[in-house]
């Protein structure tokens, strides 16, 4: 037990959680979740996977605490929209298969109504995700040293896996590679070079779609069932000063959302909780009514621009309960504001996930 989470707990066990949670219940949370968890993707990344199970342990403590799910029009409303109960807004990036497969049906049995925010440029492609497969090969490797021969200069050669750089510098290199080939032939290119370092094409196991986007289809379905399918830009970017190419890629994202029967989509995730002072002009000349970071928090709107700059708790499978609870109960805002170490809310983060 690290000195955090034995603080958490005495914290917990002497009230704190409980008085934060009522002092706290008009400020509405959101919640981030990625993809679910078909094989053994979430030893590798647990902040991008995460199983149903610890889903729904996590959807049902929140049922028994007072927590009740919210649409972001709710979260933005003042006074958490006099709702009985705590408003929590469900959010999920990007459009993986297993999100689809794993973490929608748990959400629909809580009652909630998820926003999926689509990176519409990797769903029309229909390939694996490319970064992510690359270097889930990188940290499956059955050797740490490899050779590498057949793939051209940058790539050909005697790579050790176990240095960092050099692991990092293959995967750049990779990338380059495979963003060169036609979408059809990414997943045979991927096994090929999963061989190259060992791992089998049974192993990567593309065939089980735990590296690939939703289709068209699904998302259909999907929209059907209560999930709104929203905005997290046509390529998976936001360009600091530069707001003109950043409204292009919403509006172009809009497009392929409706070009594939979706309805209007108004509300946007910043692709790696990425974003500029220009921000809140960008969404309203897109036409968006509401903007998540990855910064954790309780909804705030006393700032005219606050729904541009909504903030969200990641979660995942490298997030403990106790942490699950304190963020939620609004303990951990408590201590970073204590502790001065709360980030501004225009300050973007670094990329976590793909």
């Amino acid at each position: 037990m690290t000195i955090k989470t034995f603080i958490l707990h005495v914290a917990k066990y002497t009230g704190l959680f409980a008085l934060m949670r009522r002092v706290t219940r008009k400020s509405p949370r959101i919640l981030c979740y990625h993809a679910g968890n078909i094989g053994d993707e979430r030893y590798y990344n647990p902040k991008l996977f995460c199983t149903s199970k610890q889903l729904r342990q996590r959807l049902e403590w929140l049922r028994t605490r007072g927590f009740v799910p919210a649409s972001l029009e709710q979260v933005i409303m003042p006074g958490g929209a006099g709702m009985a109960g705590i408003p929590v807004a469900v959010t999920i990036d990007d459009g993986w298969y297993s999100t689809y497969r794993d973490l929608l049906p748990a959400l629909a049995e809580y009652g909630h109504k998820p926003v999926l925010y689509l990176h519409s440029e990797a769903c029309d492609a229909g390939a694996p995700i490319i970064p992510v497969t690359l270097r889930y090969l990188a940290w499956k490797a059955s050797a740490r040293e490899i050779t590498l021969e057949g793939y051209g200069v940058g790539m050909d050669g005697i790579w050790n896996l176990a240095d960092a750089r050099q692991r990092e510098s293959l995967v750049g290199a990779a990338e380059k590679w495979l963003n060169a080939e036609p979408p059809q032939a990414v997943a045979r290119c991927l096994e090929r070079f999963g061989a190259s370092l060992g791992v089998s094409a049974a192993e990567l196991d593309l065939a089980s779609r735990r590296f690939s986007y939703m289709t068209t289809e699904e998302l259909r379905t999907a929209s059907g069932a209560g999930c709104r399918i929203e905005l997290h830009g046509h390529a998976h970017v936001y360009l600091p000063g530069q707001p003109h190419r950043n409204q292009e890629n919403i509006e172009l994202n809009r497009k392929r959302i409706r070009a594939a029967g979706l309805p209007y989509p108004t509300h946007y995730c910043y692709p790696s909780g990425c974003f500029d002072d220009y921000a809140p002009d960008v969404m309203r000349a897109a036409g968006v009514s509401t903007a998540t970071t990855c910064i954790p928090g309780l909804v705030d709107l006393r700032d005219p621009d606050a729904r541009y700059y909504l903030p969200r708790f990641l979660d995942g499978g490298d997030v403990s309960m106790i942490e699950f609870e304190a963020e939620m109960c609004g303990v951990l805002a408590f201590l970073r504001a204590l502790t001065r170490r709360s980030q501004h809310p225009r300050r973007a983060l670094h990329p976590t996930t793909a």
